[in-house]
């Protein structure tokens, strides 16, 4: 992994199966300075941290305009980008010599320096760097690694163009993105990202979204915040920071390159194995996830926290305003997690509609439990249901042993119009295969025959 900016796929190309290169640090601008918009993203971004005391990360630093601009600011800036590109622009090259005049700068080589870096930052920016790797799995170990290099409270800003290419433009399709960059020896590589799957990224790999960060936004770019203060949901599976820490050993060698009308030498690898390109669906990967946590106390906050994203997920376009800890009765009560049932469709819709309940919330409580539930966990629920915040909510669970137990417990509710039911692990493998192969109407089934033996 990283071995060089450097790729080599094999795609299709007016019809034919051809080998392309993608150097993904041939999409730097030649912009002397951050735009406008950029400009003032960063005020928004930075507003109420001390420059002197804040540590940012300019993850793909490119040719460092965004760098000199923090640093004229008197912020400790970290620019993160592969050597290659200061040998092969002389504009990165010029502002390196730049940056290198203020005591407050600190270059980091990638991947070497980045992934053997033991501070922690403040901030991280990522501008325009997700949306140029073409390997999924790459991008979510730069977040795993940017997460893990992060301090409590620190801020990653998500910054990237949304539109920018067209498949009519570009010179061939690759995988998920765009391979850009006509008449170029080495071609480029574009992934438009929407809003949710940035989202789904993020939150994935411990990032939590920050709503109250606005930015002046014009142009179609796309600016978040996001805070590391989660667990990284997909690590356990996938590996991503065990793949990070194995030690890469650049082997670099001469070779010709061009650069416009100039013809120049500088060291880059060019691989000779085609890199071949595998989804993720990060939906599935927690399902895989679930399996590997073990119940108890220890882990009782990466499942909530698991069981949030897949919820948030599954029933994206049935429930709304998804918290976590909610505060209720007067904050003397918190539930794990609070939905807004405003569903149009589907079973939460039956519910308000066929069943005349009143469940203007839909309550979740996550007992990640070694054994079965007992009537404590039932009766905290149970406080949580009235005809004013709503009468059904969900308690998850990894096993039931003792159907009974809970069979009681329901009846027990029912005689009071509260009403609840409950899912484990396999009920939770069943939600999620209904939305990965798109059968609303069986995930709405299963959850209203669940419902129908309390009725």
């Amino acid at each position: 992994m990283w071995e060089s900016p450097i790729y080599k796929f094999q795609t299709e190309i007016k019809g034919d199966k051809k080998e392309i290169f993608i150097d993904v640090t041939g999409s730097a601008p030649n912009f002397s300075v951050p735009g406008k918009q950029l400009e003032g993203t960063f005020e928004v971004l930075l507003e109420g941290l001390e420059p002197s005391k804040t540590k940012i990360l300019d993850f793909g630093g490119a040719k460092l305009r965004n760098t000199l601009h923090l640093l004229e600011k008197g912020y400790t800036v970290y620019a993160c980008e592969f050597d290659d590109l200061f040998k092969r622009s002389k504009q990165a090259n010029d502002y390196l010599e730049k940056a290198k005049q203020y005591p407050n700068f600190k270059k980091l080589v990638f991947p070497s320096d980045f992934i053997d870096f033991e501070e922690k930052f403040d901030v991280v920016v990522l501008i325009n760097v997700l949306d140029i790797m073409p390997v999924p799995i790459e991008r979510l170990c730069v977040l795993a690694l940017c997460r893990e290099k992060m301090k409590d409270g620190g801020r990653l800003l998500w910054y990237t163009q949304h539109g920018a290419y067209s498949k009519e433009d570009a010179v061939a399709l690759l995988y998920d993105g765009l391979v850009t960059g006509k008449g170029r020896e080495y071609n480029m590589f574009y992934r438009d990202f929407t809003r949710k799957e940035i989202h789904d990224m993020l939150q994935s790999t411990g990032f939590s979204y920050d709503k109250n960060f606005k930015f002046p936004m014009s142009g179609g770019n796309q600016a978040y915040v996001f805070h590391p203060d989660g667990p990284i949901l997909v690590d356990s599976t996938l590996g991503l920071i065990s793949q990070l820490k194995k030690k890469t050993k650049l082997q670099l060698k001469e070779v010709e390159r061009k650069s416009g009308t100039e013809q120049k030498k500088y060291k880059a690898e060019v691989p000779k194995k085609i890199t071949k390109l595998e989804g993720i669906n990060i939906l599935k990967q927690y399902l895989e996830e679930l399996k590997k946590i073990k119940a108890g106390k220890k882990n009782a906050s990466t499942y909530h926290q698991l069981i949030f994203n897949i919820l948030k997920w599954v029933f994206e376009d049935r429930l709304k305003s998804p918290e976590k800890e909610d505060s209720i009765a007067d904050n003397t009560q918190r539930v794990d997690i609070t939905f807004k049932n405003n569903s149009e469709k589907g079973f939460f819709k039956r519910l308000s509609e066929g069943y005349k309940l009143i469940c203007p919330n839909i309550f979740f409580e996550c007992k990640n439990y070694k054994e079965d539930l007992r009537n404590q966990e039932f009766f905290q629920l149970r406080c949580r249901l009235n005809k004013i915040r709503g009468q059904f909510g969900v308690i998850v669970c990894r096993k039931i042993v003792k159907k009974e137990n809970y069979e009681k417990a329901q009846n027990d509710a029912l005689k009071k119009e509260e009403y609840f039911i409950v899912l484990d692990d396999e009920d939770i493998a069943k939600i999620v295969e209904s939305k990965l192969s798109e059968t609303d109407e069986e995930l709405d089934e299963f959850l209203e025959e669940k419902f129908k033996r309390l009725t």
